[in-house]
């Protein structure tokens, strides 16, 4: 498995080989962007109607269960901002579900075109890509930003307030070095977290938003916003959401859980690889955060 990934980066990391990558996943993601504008407008005349002019966008991908708790903790603890889910799911069941869930508890819904980009980080990146430009900029909002859809909020959350007075909000993340990217120790490079960035619209109204990753530069999902946001601003510019652990009794086992501002529960990979998965797992975090921060399942509208 080691030598097989080591092979895999050394062939990705020969020039023309890179070049050529580089060239498929801009034309994927043009593509895709370009899916379905009418839909993204119409949906955009739709929230304008709502009258919010801040919003918080969440990026479902296959993961009911997910939205089913962000969106009652969104209810509960949340306010200052319309919450709004757009899904980058590719099983149909799953969109069913997330759609429904949305809709009980009034949460505008979004189905985005369907998305040919497999792997997850460029797939998020084109999915908040497209809702860019195809819902955020026909609203011209007064603060807009995304949510992952495993952040969920279990305290009190303003993120509004927390943004008084600066151009934006998120999760301060720096460069990391990839096999194609070595990051010096005096390297500038930061990006805010797509799964927690927000931004005043007129400071960046005109500019090319790019919230893919890139790799060339050892940014994550975000990070191609280096050059038309980062690299003009100073993180002062930008509140910056404190990160913690919160530990977590489950049965025989005590893990810890990324905290931020202490109020957003990150579960992390809730949709791949991450132990929420295993059916067991999943079924002891739900009822333990279920119970402790959302009253009881008794407004649980998907089973796990």
């Amino acid at each position: 498995m080691r030598l097989s990934k080591k092979f895999v980066e050394a062939f990705r990391s020969n020039p023309v080989i890179y070049s050529a990558i580089l060239t498929r996943d801009w034309l994927i993601y043009r593509f895709f962007r370009l899916m379905s504008p009418a839909r993204g407008r119409a949906f955009a005349d739709e929230l304008r109607k709502t009258g919010a002019s801040r919003l918080c966008f969440v990026v479902a991908f296959n993961t009911p269960w997910v939205i089913d708790a962000l969106t009652k903790g969104w209810q509960k603890y949340a306010s200052g901002m319309l919450l709004v889910v757009v899904d980058n799911s590719r099983s149909p069941e799953a969109r069913r579900a997330i759609e429904m869930v949305c809709k009980a508890r009034g949460v505008p819904y979004l189905g985005l075109p369907r998305n040919p980009e497999r792997h997850p980080s460029r797939s998020h990146g084109n999915a908040m890509n497209w809702t860019y430009y195809n819902i955020v900029r026909h609203l011209k909002p007064e603060t807009f930003g995304f949510l992952d859809h495993d952040c969920l909020p279990i305290a009190p959350l303003d993120i509004s307030a927390r943004m008084a007075g600066k151009t934006g909000y998120g999760l301060k993340l720096m460069s990391a070095s990839n096999y194609k990217f070595t990051r010096s120790a005096d390297d500038p490079g930061w990006f805010l977290w797509a799964g927690l960035c927000f931004f005043r619209y007129r400071d960046f109204e005109g500019l090319a938003l790019d919230f893919r990753g890139n790799g060339a530069r050892g940014l994550d999902t975000g990070g191609s916003n280096w050059d038309p946001i980062y690299s003009r601003l100073s993180s002062d510019c930008f509140e910056l959401a404190s990160e913690g652990e919160l530990p977590i009794h489950l049965g025989q086992l005590d893990v810890k859980y990324q905290i931020l501002d202490g109020a957003m529960l990150h579960i992390g990979k809730a949709s791949y690889m991450g132990p929420s998965t295993a059916p067991e797992y999943r079924r002891l975090l739900t009822d333990h955060i279920w119970s402790r921060y959302f009253d009881g399942p008794s407004e649980r509208l998907i089973e796990v």
